[in-house]
């Protein structure tokens, strides 16, 4: 049919041929207006989304760092109500109770193991104007930085931040920065503190947070604090480096907590995104050029400009085709498609036209459309999954996620959301397989209770704990309704799972909030919950309200803890196991309820404080003892019992193994070190002080451990050696008993001859009578 349509064309004379070659022409006005439009909408709409995409990066480093200092400062806050930081800082000595200056040091000592990248740990002592620090012990209080001693004196709060230069204090952007957070003890005491909690961090703790982010190959991360400091990496230089740059001045002094703007720096435009955090004052600024932003952009400028000349082209090639090689360069043009167009199928060879193989081309790319389209719906379900897995991890825009809710087809029609999170209990030891068909089945049962009762959905996440966002209640519903519901459909969930698996499981519930954004902060409720069952064990619901004590009501138990490490040094296990049950018995049922950081936190520091004392006792193999992280060990425990066990029949066996082995063979070589002497000097006045002061024991010890080594006690084994030399000599010399009695310290020759006959059966002249050399010489030459 074409094909004779052209044909009459053709017939038509030059005339109407003219007027078709000019309508073809005509027809690319409107092809390239359309073009340019799409792509001014293309680009502004392009420009608005990498704007927010930057902002959401932007925002994701901030409540990351903002993370970071508040754990830091939750860390330092469980360690300011130990009592025995009170107790050291009533003291006017501090020198005064050294077994209190060494637990002052061990608490000191595991909170520089808890936080990462610390520069510094330190205790400033208020009345006596001095520190204490795990790296320089007891020291002057002018080791402190002069801004942070100024900032002690003039802040009234109960804890504050603090920014600085390390070094070059003329440049405020660029080298090292110290962020130091003080704060004061005891923490209840605000008028007249008796000293304050100072930890600094360096400010690469802050840059390894967002190293890994995506700010475009040569965009720019900077922090700028209200002191006027300026958190940069300098290795990178987009902005001047100093405090005079004019966009540095302008979010300085914005009043706007967030802000998205554009300004030409230097040949090239820069897309500027600053946020001010709400917990420290600190404003972050991300600064990318827009010509990396954009080279999406101009794709479909270039793409544009391609399309509108390509038709133009074709209008062109059109009226040259009107001849008699219309065939031939329609012919050239299958060609070229069909070099190209390599993964579309070969064309049937009943084709007898050109225009039937551009018919069966045609067809041939909308069959592989329909299977692009079969495999967007058979991957649905796992980018279902990813976004489900961003929803309660990442921000997100509210109408981001109603639109991506739509999309994936997740009816959430009620005004609430309640999150609660299930983990499966006492699955170790089973296979793989056995792992993947709980999970399955929980989720399956989990589903099929939430579709009775409400909205929502259920998936599993990375960490294979089931999440079930719950979409319920109306405008009018009490949030307290809400809240018994979810707790009631958990429990439920509990109960079915455990009849029918066989299995335990433990359940967080978070709080009930309104609208589909507030899901992720549910979540993270709902998985501070689940912590609890390191108080309270597994197989229970815990609900965040129920479950958050107040951090005052916290008191470490320093008591148990000072008799387990006497335990561990005594070598007692069974003391020590005693102290431990005590010691989490003290943590769990503490007055107004006990928190999950608290009790994780002072499982810590006791580990810190064992591990302490085995490298006092041996520094050179004691670090060995253990070939794993203690501390990640425990942080994979989810409940005391399962800690308190694992110190009972793992960590503290070995720590006392080693120790009583060491000891052993510490004592074996002080004994040998006693024989020695006795064998050297047997000929001189030896006492037991003597050789106690020797073996740098006490006496009563020193005689307990001489008899258990040797079997003998000490003046037994002096007489047995003195007795055995006396025979040396009788057997090889000429000396007489009364000198031979004289060597061996005794006063009188008769008790040496008393002593002798009893250890010996015969005196001395009969011995020699009998084994002298010189008696047997003589005796085998009669023979």
């Amino acid at each position: 049919m074409l094909t004779l349509w052209i044909q009459r064309i053709w017939t038509f004379g030059p005339v109407r041929l003219k007027v078709i070659m000019t309508a073809c022409l005509l027809a690319v006005v409107p092809i390239a207006i359309l073009g340019t439009v799409t792509y001014m909408l293309a680009s502004h709409s392009l420009f608005q989304e990498i704007g927010q995409a930057n902002q959401e990066t932007v925002k994701q480093v901030q409540e990351r760092i903002d993370d970071k200092l508040i754990n830091l400062d939750k860390v330092v806050l469980q360690h300011a109500f130990n009592p025995v930081f009170k107790e050291f800082l009533s003291q006017e000595n501090p020198y005064g109770d050294p077994q209190l200056f060494s637990s002052v040091m061990a608490i000191l000592n595991s909170m520089e193991g808890l936080i990462n990248d610390s520069d510094g740990v330190y205790l400033y002592m208020t009345r006596q104007n001095l520190i204490v620090s795990p790296s320089q012990g007891l020291a002057e209080a002018s080791r402190l930085h002069p801004s942070v001693l100024e900032a002690i004196r003039s802040h009234k709060e109960a804890f504050f931040w603090i920014d600085r230069k390390r070094s070059q204090p003329t440049v405020t952007r660029g080298g090292s920065h110290v962020v130091t957070l003080v704060r004061k003890l005891p923490a209840s005491v605000v008028d007249k503190p008796l000293g304050f909690l100072v930890i600094e961090l360096n400010d690469r703790a802050f840059f390894d947070v967002f190293t890994h982010m995506q700010f475009g190959r040569s965009g720019e991360m900077i922090i700028v604090t209200p002191s006027g400091n300026i958190l940069s990496d300098w290795n990178k230089q987009l902005l001047q480096p100093d405090s005079d740059d004019p966009v540095i001045r302008r979010i300085a002094a914005a009043s706007r907590d967030e802000e998205m703007f554009t300004l030409p720096i230097g040949q090239q435009d820069i897309l500027f995104n600053y946020l001010k955090s709400d917990y420290n004052g600190w404003r972050y600024l991300s600064a990318v050029p827009l010509k990396e932003l954009t080279s999406s952009i101009q794709w479909i400028k270039n793409a544009t400009l391609a399309v509108s000349s390509l038709l133009v082209l074709i209008c062109v090639i059109a009226a040259v085709t009107l001849s008699g090689s219309f065939l031939r360069v329609l012919q050239g043009i299958l060609d070229m498609v069909r070099k190209r167009g390599g993964t579309l199928s070969p064309p049937p060879h009943a084709t007898k036209n050109e225009f039937s193989l551009l018919r069966h081309y045609m067809e041939s790319l909308h069959s592989a459309n329909r299977h692009l389209e079969l495999q967007m719906t058979e991957s649905l379900p796992l980018l279902r999954a990813s976004f489900l897995q961003r929803l309660v991890t990442e921000p997100m825009q509210p109408d981001e996620i109603e639109e991506k809710l739509r999309y994936y087809g997740i009816d959430m029609p009620a005004p609430y959301c309640t999150v609660m999170c299930l983990e499966l209990d006492h699955l170790r030891g089973h296979t793989e397989r056995d792992l993947h068909l709980f999970s399955y089945a929980a989720v399956n049962i989990a589903k099929e209770l939430l579709s009775r009762c409400a909205h929502g959905f259920v998936f599993q996440t990375q960490t294979d704990d089931i999440t079930v966002v719950l979409n319920h209640g109306s405008d009018e519903a009490s949030t307290h309704e809400l809240q018994t519901a979810a707790f009631s459909l958990a429990e439920e969930l509990r109960s079915v799972i455990q009849s029918v698996l066989k299995i335990t499981v433990t359940a967080g519930i978070g709080r009930c909030y309104q609208g589909s954004s507030q899901i992720k902060l549910s979540h993270k409720e709902a998985q501070e919950a689940l912590q609890y069952q390191m108080i309270h064990g597994s197989g229970n619901v815990f609900y965040i309200g129920a479950v958050s004590p107040q951090a005052a009501s916290y008191e470490y138990p320093i008591e148990q803890e000072q008799l387990i490490l006497t335990g561990v040094k005594l070598g007692q296990l069974e003391q020590v196991c005693d102290q431990l049950d005590e010691f989490a018995a003290r943590l769990t049922n503490a007055s107004g309820g006990a928190n999950y950081d608290h009790v994780q936190q002072a499982f810590v520091q006791l580990i810190a404080a064992s591990l302490k004392t085995l490298y006092e006792l041996d520094p050179e193999e004691g670090p060995k003892v253990l070939h794993y992280n203690a501390y990640h060990r425990l942080g994979r425990m989810k409940t005391s019992e399962a800690i308190v066990k694992w110190l009972k029949e793992e960590l503290y066996p070995a720590l006392l193994q080693h120790i009583t082995q060491r000891r052993s063979l510490r004592q074996r070589h002080t004994m040998e070190k006693v024989l020695n002497y006795i064998h050297e000097h047997y000929q001189e006045d030896l006492t037991q002080p003597l050789l106690a002061e020797l073996a740098s024991m006490p006496t009563s010890q020193f005689s307990h451990l001489f008899k258990v080594e040797t079997s003998m006690t000490l003046t037994d084994y002096i007489i047995a050696f003195r007795m055995e030399k006396a025979k040396e000599w009788l057997r090889e010399s000429d000396c007489k008993v009364a000198e031979i009695a004289d060597r061996l310290r005794y006063n009188n020759p008769q008790n040496f001859i008393r002593s002798f006959k009893r250890l010996c059966g015969m005196t001395p002249g009969e011995y020699r009578s009998k084994y002298s050399s010189k008696q047997q010489a003589a005796a085998t030459a009669e023979g």
